[in-house]
């Protein structure tokens, strides 16, 4: 009840540049909690992976995948369907209208519940449930413990911001630690967390976001050909806007899709408007004020359809991408205008990146290679 009435109040009263200042504030002081996290472990030594111990270990032949289906649905399910047959309990429709508290948790867990019940014949060789930690209960676990034996994996794109107990967000979504605890094996998408969950006693796998290549689209062709010098597909988030205005104040063309912007278009189909722009615009913050970054789906959707991808410097996308040939950064908005301006000039070379990352997405970035290498990894690939 608490958690509802301090939602209703900041939705009444926290609103334009009252809200921006509240969220700039959570965000720095995220920021300075996850540094005081890391430097704590950093005291430690790294510490040695911990021993996998699957239950009913076998071939995977079919997957069940347990999600708040968005992205899922058009970019992973796909790819999993070409190692096994899926099965999928999408969440949305539970949480739906729900506002965050433990009627989001109490849906999850009964839809869970209603699932294992009627899928009767239902025999997956794993559960893959990807979760934020604010919907997720020892119900829902109990639950799918008690239909299945099958080793059960947790997924976590956003470990940097969601794994340790920060207790800044009424939300909830955090302390993601003491929910991995209850699954076989974790996935993270961020290097460095890695050591956070062996430090722990938890088992977890490094598995970067990968992305579906559409059937229908054929590789980039030999001539420049763009409906648009710069766009951005994504919905409005305040560290997304706080970029946006400084490049629409500065004048430049820049296209927008997606939900929440004053004059954006509806992206139907992402992945052709990648291949259209000539300069495809990425914001890799995971905090409104700018001080860390995370990996991005899109950061392999948008290269790995053939396109030419200019996005926050992260040092973990250098593990995958080579700068200047397959990928653009810059580190600031100045650096942003530097690069835009320089490559407007050149598409000829936009399109040569957008080549060679298509070339390196197809052969590695795919989600069917990451979850194949995954499996291989736990030893239950067919």
């Amino acid at each position: 009840m608490r958690q509802a009435i301090r939602h209703w109040v900041r939705r009444m009263f926290l609103r334009g540049r009252l809200l921006e200042a509240w969220h700039l504030n959570k965000s720095r002081r995220l920021e300075r909690a996850y540094c005081r996290q890391l430097l704590g472990l950093a005291a430690q030594p790294v510490p040695a992976p911990v021993q996998l111990n699957l239950p009913r270990r076998r071939a995977v032949r079919s997957i069940l995948l347990i999600a708040d289906v968005m992205w899922e649905l058009d970019q992973l399910v796909p790819e999993l369907r070409k190692i096994g047959q899926v099965s999928l309990l999408d969440l949305h429709p539970a949480l739906e209208r729900r506002p965050p508290g433990p009627s989001r948790i109490e849906a999850v867990a009964r839809a869970v519940e209603d699932f294992a019940r009627v899928q009767k014949s239902l025999d997956p060789d794993v559960i893959l449930f990807y979760a934020r930690p604010s919907i997720l209960s020892d119900a829902a676990f109990e639950h799918l413990r008690r239909r299945w034996s099958c080793p059960l994996l947790g997924m976590n794109l956003d470990d940097k911001t969601q794994f340790f107990p920060y207790g800044i967000f009424s939300a909830g979504d955090d302390n993601y630690r003491h929910w991995a605890a209850k699954f076989d094996l974790n996935i993270t998408s961020a290097p460095a967390a890695v050591d956070w969950y062996h430090h722990s006693g938890l088992p977890c796998i490094y598995v970067p976001p990968g992305f579906h290549l559409p059937e229908d689209l054929p590789p980039p062709g030999p001539e420049p050909r763009f409906n648009y010098t710069l766009s951005f597909v994504g919905s409005c988030r305040l560290e997304r806007k706080l970029i946006i205005d400084q490049l629409l104040a500065l004048g430049l063309p820049i296209t927008l899709f997606g939900q929440g912007w004053p004059t954006s278009q509806w992206a139907q189909r992402p992945a052709q408007i990648y291949r259209a722009s000539q300069l495809n615009l990425g914001i890799g913050l995971c905090t409104a004020s700018g001080g860390m970054t995370n990996l991005k789906a899109r950061d392999f959707e948008c290269p790995g359809v053939g396109a030419c991808y200019l996005t926050t410097y992260n040092w973990e996308l250098l593990q995958h991408w080579d700068a200047g040939r397959e990928i653009l950064f810059y580190r600031t908005v100045e650096e942003l205008v530097e690069v835009y301006t320089y490559y407007r000039r050149r598409p000829q070379d936009c399109l040569r990146i957008a080549q060679a990352a298509y070339r390196r997405a197809a052969a590695e970035h795919t989600w069917e290679k990451r979850f194949r290498t995954l499996f291989a990894q736990a030893g239950i690939l067919a």
